[in-house]
């Protein structure tokens, strides 16, 4: 908490700083001072006075300088001369005219440009786009001037080298015709057309050897590419790219502080503790979460804006427009997270869920979800708010489970596996197993095993069987001194107080034994035991048979005989 009030207090010192130095910062030329201001401490008024009457002055050596042009302009003797001078006289009343209107604007504090500006009768939306892009594509001109320069000089150098050549081949050509050639006046013809080819070699030669010794000098300017890192670095924070940095710390900062005030005192106020589910209270939250974004972009602008830096602006407009643009296509999706922020949707706070096939609480439903399982070590998940469109929750009751099991409970799995919960968690569940050895499952594939706890309270079954010579007491007098014997024998065994029910009853006559089911109940603190006791039941049973003389059967078979009629003629029947 120190820590992060500490960050705060950092950042609204240099915000400060920077909306106090905002002028100096975005407005400073290379020299560090402000280009309209010749004193650091001069007041507007001294600078206005001393600006206009900069500007008279120039307009008086402007005045003068014409009519000295318009007195040489009388006195040119030739026409060229005169139009010379009419050009420079039309250029310096061009200047003057820039400056009377500087002038007007400075005295009346008034853009004239806007002022005179007719009404426009329909919005042109390309030329509208036209004057917003326009400084991006002149910026990006600029900055790859040097590549498209090295690209064209290396075009015209391969062109005219190419032209050389097929001059060569064409003054071959003229040269082997005159050779041929024996009447005097078609040779001259021939001879003042291969002095013209030659006149066209040569100037081709000539643009050739400008082109290559640009080139040249180009790529004699290429530096490592640390230095063109360097300056590159360089060029981008002296103007734009500070201008960039600012911007996004403005962003940064109106959001971060805007999230400050909604954790530390919105959700600290005693209406939010109060209502907290309160449809108004979600619908504030929401719109909140709007004002966050819309704010921390609109400092972000302004920002922009302060610093005059068109070109970025224009970027960030063209970005805004774009996830305008795109946010067609994802409006439904925001209008789901819209209403399960205001707790109407298919996810509703405090409510069961099911994510990734385990049990969740919705313990707040915000941007980023909290969903809680307290069975679980580390059952605390924030999921965001996306992940729950195809989700859905329900109410529950305060006795269900939300898992099958607790950590130092003992479990008998689907696979035969027993042993003590060591550890369960989100993603796995560890189970100690006879040795003191460790069996992992993941916590999905441990509750696909339909694990049975043996820790809140247990039965075991036994079925045991006697023979059929004792049929005439098997219903009498067996079961109750089986009992009878069955819990003298665990409370022998150190079991009086874990013994909760203790039952024998006749199960089945089956086929070569009179079998009883030996059902016996116990307590969930010696689940350990489970096995144990299941042959000490067996053991007590056996000794109860002995004490009182019953005959435990084999297994028997039966062989069925085939009558001698029934054989076929011929056949033995001993040999059948």
């Amino acid at each position: 908490m120190k820590m992060k009030a500490g960050l705060i207090a950092l950042l609204i010192v240099i915000s400060s700083f920077i909306l106090l130095k905002h002028n100096s910062v975005c407005g400073q030329t290379e020299n560090g001072k402000s280009p309209a201001t010749k004193e650091p401490f001069a007041t507007e008024e001294v600078n206005t006075l001393d600006t206009l009457t900069g500007v008279v002055q120039l307009i008086t050596e402007l005045r003068k300088e014409i009519e000295g042009k318009e007195k040489k302009s009388h006195e040119a003797q030739t026409q060229e001369e005169r139009t010379e001078i009419k050009e420079e006289i039309d250029k310096l009343n061009e200047r003057l005219e820039s400056l009377k209107t500087n002038f007007e604007e400075i005295a009346t504090g008034l853009d004239l440009e806007t002022f005179y500006q007719k009404p426009q009768k329909r919005f042109d939306w390309k030329e509208e786009i036209q004057t917003l892009i326009g400084p991006i594509v002149n910026d990006l001109k600029i900055m790859t001037a040097r590549p498209r320069l090295i690209e064209n000089l290396r075009t015209q150098t391969a062109y005219y080298e190419k032209q050389i050549s097929l001059i060569k081949n064409a003054l071959g050509n003229i040269h082997t015709i005159t050779a041929q050639v024996k009447d005097e006046t078609l040779k001259n013809q021939l001879t003042d057309l291969e002095n013209t080819w030659n006149s066209k070699g040569r100037q081709i030669s000539s643009q050739l050897t400008i082109a290559k010794y640009q080139l040249a000098d180009k790529l004699g300017e290429r530096k490592t590419l640390l230095e063109s890192g360097k300056n590159i670095v360089r060029v981008f924070f002296k103007s734009r790219g500070r201008n960039f940095v600012l911007s996004v710390f403005a962003f940064l900062f109106v959001f971060f502080l805007l999230r400050y005030v909604h954790s530390h005192i919105y959700k600290g106020s005693f209406i939010h503790k109060t209502v907290a589910n309160s449809f108004y209270i979600r619908l504030a939250e929401v719109l909140y979460y709007v004002f966050t974004f819309v704010g921390a972009t609109g400092a972000l602008l302004i920002v922009l804006y302060l610093c005059g830096d068109w070109v970025l602006l224009g970027i960030a407009f063209i970005f805004i427009l774009g996830l305008i643009w795109t946010a067609k296509q994802t409006l439904p999706r925001f209008y789901e997270q819209g209403t399960l922020l205001l707790n109407l949707g298919t996810v509703k706070e405090n409510e069961r869920v099911l994510y990734n096939g385990l049990p969740w609480k919705v313990a707040s439903l915000q941007l980023n979800t909290q969903l809680v399982n307290p069975e679980l070590k580390g059952g605390r998940i924030r999921i965001p708010i996306r992940d729950l469109k195809d989700m859905r929750s329900r109410p529950y009751h305060h006795d269900e489970p939300w898992f099958p099991c607790k950590e130092n409970d003992w479990v008998i799995l689907a696979d035969g596996t027993m042993g003590k919960v060591a550890i369960q968690t989100p993603e796995i569940v560890q189970l100690t197993v006879g040795g003191g050895s460790y069996k992992t499952y993941l916590t999905t594939e441990f509750l696909k095993q339909t694990p049975l706890n043996l820790s809140r309270n247990f039965s075991v079954r036994i079925t045991f069987g006697i023979d059929y010579r004792h049929q005439a007491i098997s219903l009498t007098e067996v079961p109750p001194k089986l009992k009878e014997a069955v819990n003298a024998g665990l409370v022998s065994e150190g079991y009086r107080n874990d013994l909760l029910n203790l039952n024998v009853e006749f199960k089945e006559a089956a086929d070569s034994s009179l079998d009883y089911l030996i059902f016996a109940e116990f307590a969930g603190r010696i689940a350990g035991d489970y096995y144990k006791l299941s042959r000490i039941i067996q053991k007590i049973a056996l000794e109860t048979c002995n004490k009182y003389g019953w005959e435990i059967p084999f297994t028997t078979y039966t062989v069925h005989t085939v009558p001698s009629h029934d054989l076929a003629p011929g056949l033995n029947p001993r040999s059948a």
